[in-house]
């Protein structure tokens, strides 16, 4: 079988070209794009109090990954860690103003994108990508938990 005609080889080069556009475009905001979508995160989750442990189930990452994104973002003024009133030994993430004040930005920026990879595709068969996406995701949560 031929590599560009295999599942696999479609999401990695699509992972890889998202990943390429955004860092690209954000690089004006010194961020990355897993930078950015953290950020993201904490914003719109920031109500029920966000932790790392959350950050590491929400982008499916190891803690050693989060912790290296998240000391960063600290270090350079965008979020805080404090620690939770109800468990100590909980840190919650919270945006400072600096990263507050590129949300709106972030959300434009990752609507464009999203419309720039849908383009060409109706209303119809995004719901359909979606699906089939979804599904595979699902049949890779199964096989991840067996082993």
């Amino acid at each position: 079988m031929d590599m560009e005609n295999t599942l696999q080889y479609q999401v990695r080069a699509i992972g890889h070209k998202t990943k390429n556009y955004a860092d690209r475009k954000l690089e004006a905001y010194g961020l990355t794009f897993e930078q950015a979508k953290l950020l993201e995160y904490v914003h719109h989750h920031e109500e029920k109090g966000v932790s790392q442990k959350d950050l590491e189930r929400a982008f499916n990452r190891k803690g050693s990954s989060i912790s290296s994104i998240v000391y960063n973002l600290e270090k350079n003024g965008f979020i805080e860690r404090k620690t939770d009133v109800k468990d100590e030994r909980r840190k919650i993430i919270s945006l400072q103003e600096k990263g507050r004040v590129l949300i709106e930005d972030f959300d434009t920026f990752f609507a464009q994108m999203e419309n720039v990879m849908m383009k060409g595709l109706s209303d119809e068969d995004q719901e359909k990508l979606f699906a089939l996406l979804k599904t595979v995701n699902l049949n890779l949560d199964e096989q991840t938990n067996l082993m």
